[in-house]
């Protein structure tokens, strides 16, 4: 999320910075951020590094694409066509869920999709809002806390956020 704040980085205040994510107290501002992603990659090309994942979306074949796009919508996505056999689930800047009709006479396949979340607990609590099942979430001795939703082609998502530290 951005915020105007002062930037860890260069000190620089006002602008619209980013927090991140495995340290909340340090705010850094976008022309920072953008020097930092280009370090890295500097560096991984250095050494050897190819090729670079830039992002991936995940694709998920379902029965109706009404239903499943009334579906993700409880789930809080916002949706798109491309067609009607083809449409989008979109959730913040970083995820997007390719929903494609399965082809005629053959059963839908099942995929899963792991979400990293800041906290699982309201994650599940907002789709069970909405009226949808969840399991968990639940502490897991690899230090996540997780839960899961099955979406009605048998599709698993699951989410999962780090353990809070007690205070």
């Amino acid at each position: 999320m951005a915020v105007a704040a002062t930037c860890t980085c260069c000190g620089q205040s006002g602008g619209e910075t980013v927090q991140l994510h495995s340290r909340r107290d340090i705010k850094i501002c976008y022309r920072c951020l953008d020097w930092l992603n280009a370090t890295r990659d500097r560096h991984v090309k250095a050494h050897g590094g190819g090729w670079t994942v830039a992002g991936f979306e995940p694709i998920s074949t379902v029965s109706g694409v009404e239903r499943a796009l009334d579906h993700y919508q409880k789930m809080g996505f916002d949706t798109s066509h491309h067609d009607e056999t083809y449409a989008f689930a979109h959730r913040d800047k970083d995820l997007t869920i390719h929903l494609v009709l399965a082809v005629a006479g053959d059963p839908p396949t099942t995929g899963s999709l792991y979400i990293h979340c800041h906290d699982a607990d309201q994650v599940a609590d907002e789709w069970r809002k909405a009226g949808l099942k969840v399991n968990g979430p639940k502490d897991k001795d690899y230090g996540k806390r997780e839960g899961s939703h099955i979406d009605p082609d048998g599709n698993i998502i699951r989410f999962g956020s780090p353990l809070r530290r007690p205070d």
